[in-house]
């Protein structure tokens, strides 16, 4: 595989965190690096001599940060480009040339977690290749890829990608399927142990095929399996908690695309602990 890495630089340390995981990456898939700032205009409020000054001060940046990517691997062949917009607006345009698009975030969780300023739930949500979101911080290299499975097209591309990660890394491979019954009262205890039996039937086909997917996809990993009887979101981040790599999907419709990832990516997203990929297909309704 061989493509173009973008990685979105804004000068902070989860920046760089994006920057190290991008070099890493590109080394492992033969890829180039782009390193892409874009001064932040969404109102389009800025003026000429403002903008002058702006676009000076973001050549230096990315000149330093060209700078670290080389001393990281001077193997890697580094681009820069400076652009004026919308930040995500313009990383979404930029990612219909781009093998992938890297952002940073802080790792804050719920409460006051941002995501690249939150904003790039839109990158996220509307990127036209898959998005990798690096932690800041991360405390230590995890072991293990996790993936989300589902029966939606975004899901079964999820496991693929996840399974050939962990062939090129050569790591184990674990699906994870969570479920939740909805509450009945006391009287219903027949028909809530009926909703339990038909969730863990289908959870557990839904795991099968996805495990199939992923030996066919990368014959020589090792595919664990794990259903989850809880949120799904909170399963996905308690999963990939000492993982080195969890890979989502995120569905759209061909008739909705409003730059808005669903509630699970949403919740996943922000409470980040280590490197995520989102990747993305449409499910016709």
């Amino acid at each position: 595989m061989s493509g173009t890495l973008i990685v979105g630089i804004d000068g902070t340390e989860s920046s760089r965190a994006a920057l190290r995981w991008a070099m890493k990456q590109a080394v492992a898939i033969g890829a180039e690096v782009n390193l892409t700032h874009v001064i932040d205009d969404e109102w389009a409020t800025i003026g000429a001599r403002m903008l002058e000054e702006l676009t000076a001060d973001a050549v230096q940046l990315l000149a330093r940060e060209a700078d670290y990517a080389s001393s990281l691997d001077a193997e890697v062949v580094v681009h820069t480009q400076s652009l004026h917009g919308d930040v995500m607006q313009e990383l979404i345009a930029a990612s219909k040339q781009a093998e992938m698009v890297i952002v940073g975030t802080h790792k804050t969780g719920f409460i006051s977690g941002k995501v690249y300023g939150s904003r790039s739930l839109r990158l996220a949500a509307s990127a036209h290749s898959p998005v990798a979101v690096i932690p800041q911080g991360t405390p230590r290299d995890g072991r293990g890829i996790i993936a989300g499975a589902d029966d939606s097209a975004a899901g079964r591309l999820a496991v693929r990608l996840a399974a050939q990660e962990a062939e090129r890394t050569g790591e184990n491979l674990t699906l994870v399927r969570a479920f939740t019954v909805p509450e009945f009262s006391a009287t219903n205890d027949a028909l809530r142990r009926e909703s339990i039996k038909l969730s863990e039937e289908r959870t557990l086909e839904i795991l099968s095929d996805a495990a199939t997917l992923a030996r066919l996809t990368a014959p020589t990993v090792e595919v664990k399996t794990r259903s989850v009887w809880r949120p799904t979101a909170q399963a996905l981040v308690d999963a990939a908690a000492t993982a080195a790599l969890l890979v989502i999907g995120n569905s759209r419709r061909d008739d909705v695309d409003n730059g808005m990832v669903g509630s699970v990516s949403h919740d996943v997203l922000i409470n980040l602990t280590g490197p995520a990929i989102i990747v993305h297909a449409r499910d016709p309704q």
